[in-house]
């Protein structure tokens, strides 16, 4: 099978294109400059794509059958952390809405044999602080502007495939895996003893492994399923849980035990990141019931499992 890809730079799609690789299917990546990859992965057919030009022609999608659009303007970063200036939510904006309208519409005037389209540029961030109240596909949204960013950016899929085309949209909470997401920016803190909670701590941290992250998304190739789904375990973890836990595991110690301080590191979490704040001192318990009640399964449900994992301590 052909899999074409957005975003299959990053993070996670960098971590999707090896693993589809290893299992021998062919992959194409769709980049703005297919000539300077940093590290391009062998076998890979890289292709270049205008994500601000909906009229742009994509040549090398002529037997590609899926297509996982992951591409967006990191919501956190360069390169670590940084405040959402207006240029950056105009970034933001652009590569996610008018990127997926885009690439919808080079579509239509492109060769391929695209039957599957899932989309994973939006995520749990489009749910309001909730404290211990639980949270599904049919909560109320936030009012905030993440939120209106995730909703147009599902709308653009939403609105714009054609209907011979099944749409899989899934909203991701953290991303637990060793190469970046939640795991690698608290790994620095906590080899230093100096990480502890963000307010109380007490505050619901949905996540799930990069490695069920990818059979999710082959669940998702290989069943007809469709439609809005989140993307996390069935074990969330309050903050200070997840802080608790990675000090354990590397044998660190932590600063829970200094109440204050979690409340200096939310006020300065708040004065140094503004919006993006939200994204860790929020509280979201997400409830996936919908994702398993298709049937699929975790590798790694727990937490220390999958921090183990991607730390290579197991």
């Amino acid at each position: 099978m052909q899999i074409a890809l957005t975003g299959g730079t990053g993070f996670i799609g960098n971590y999707l294109t090896n693993k589809f690789v290893e299992n021998d299917h062919q992959v194409v990546v769709l980049t703005r400059d297919p000539n300077h990859i940093k590290k391009p992965i062998p076998k890979v057919n890289y292709i270049q794509w205008n994500p601000k030009d909906p009229q742009f022609k994509l040549h090398g999608l002529e037997n590609s059958e899926i297509l996982i659009h992951l591409a967006g303007e990191p919501l956190v970063g360069p390169p670590i952390i940084g405040r959402w200036t207006k240029s950056k939510k105009n970034k933001i904006y652009e590569s996610r809405v008018l990127g997926t309208q885009n690439l919808i519409h080079s579509l239509s005037v492109s060769d391929h044999k695209i039957n599957t389209f899932i989309g994973m540029i939006s995520g749990i961030g489009c749910y309001p602080d909730s404290g211990e109240n639980i949270l599904d596909e049919n909560s109320k949204i936030s009012n905030e502007w993440l939120a209106d960013i995730v909703l147009q950016s599902e709308n653009s899929m939403i609105n714009n495939l054609p209907q011979s085309i099944r749409n899989v949209i899934l909203r991701a909470g953290i991303v637990i895996g060793k190469d970046g997401g939640g795991l690698k920016r608290l790994l620095f803190p906590s080899k230093f003893g100096v990480l502890g909670k963000f307010g109380t701590g007490n505050q619901w941290w949905s996540w799930m492994d990069i490695e069920d992250i990818y059979n999710c998304i082959v669940f998702f190739i290989e069943n007809d399923h469709t439609g809005l789904y989140n993307v996390t375990t069935e074990n969330p973890v309050r903050q200070k849980e997840f802080v608790g836990t990675l000090s354990k595991i590397l044998r660190r110690p932590n600063t829970m035990w200094f109440p204050l301080l979690g409340h200096l590191y939310k006020l300065a979490l708040k004065i140094i990141l503004g919006g993006v704040s939200a994204e860790v001192l929020y509280s979201r318990k997400i409830n996936p019931s919908k994702l398993f009640k298709t049937g699929f399964t975790c590798q790694y449900p727990q937490l220390e499992q999958s921090i183990e994992k991607n730390l290579n301590l197991k």
